[in-house]
């Protein structure tokens, strides 16, 4: 199940009384800077609105679980959306708003391989930067943080822009490499991207 919620007009306080937060979270929010305080309770509403009853916690490197176990969850945030992913399965999300100041295409040799670079179209640069991008940040979520050099550890095959697609993609350690399968959708100026591992 992925969900797509726009919290924007939701205010901080309204979340709060709605929401039963246990002492270790309530302590965990209070740590957290106003941006991921909205997030942290648009997340949860999100989860409550839709009549899901499970309790996220994080690892130690961040990487959200539910309680009881039995299912993933992954989680993403850009401007005003949050996207959820819940599975059966290892599932990473992410989702990024199409942004006019190209900022995608400044950092690009930060995390496009030269055996990428050759497949992007120039037309349609920011779109291919967008999804590669979601892509590696969804294998860098679903692996738990550990590599995190998207450069050297985790690769996109060649893809062309269509509705419904799969897309192949790699997390690269020392010793092997592992294939997964990505799918990404553009809802209004957003990309939703995120990769599972069945």
């Amino acid at each position: 199940m992925i969900i797509v919620f726009k919290w924007k007009h939701f205010l901080e306080t309204m979340f709060l009384k709605k929401l039963f937060l246990s002492y270790e979270e309530k302590v965990f929010f209070l740590s957290l800077s106003e941006k991921r305080k909205r997030e942290f309770l648009g997340i949860r509403y999100a989860l409550k609105y839709i009549g899901i009853k499970m309790n996220i916690f994080y690892n130690e490197k961040r990487k959200p679980f539910l309680l009881p176990e039995g299912k993933h969850i992954s989680l993403s945030h850009s401007f005003e959306k949050i996207a959820i992913a819940i599975s059966s399965y290892h599932i990473g999300i992410d989702i990024e708003k199409l942004r006019k100041d190209k900022k995608i295409v400044k950092i690009k040799k930060k995390f496009i391989r030269d055996d990428e670079s050759i497949f992007i179209p120039p037309n349609y640069e920011e779109d291919y930067l967008h999804i590669i991008w979601g892509i590696k940040e969804s294998l860098y979520k679903l692996e738990g943080g550990i590599f995190y050099s998207f450069l050297d550890h985790y690769k996109v095959s060649p893809f062309c822009l269509k509705k419904d697609s799969c897309i192949s993609c790699w997390i690269i350690k020392n010793s092997y490499s592992k294939r997964f399968s990505a799918f990404y959708r553009k809802i209004e100026e957003y990309y939703l991207v995120y990769v599972i591992d069945i």
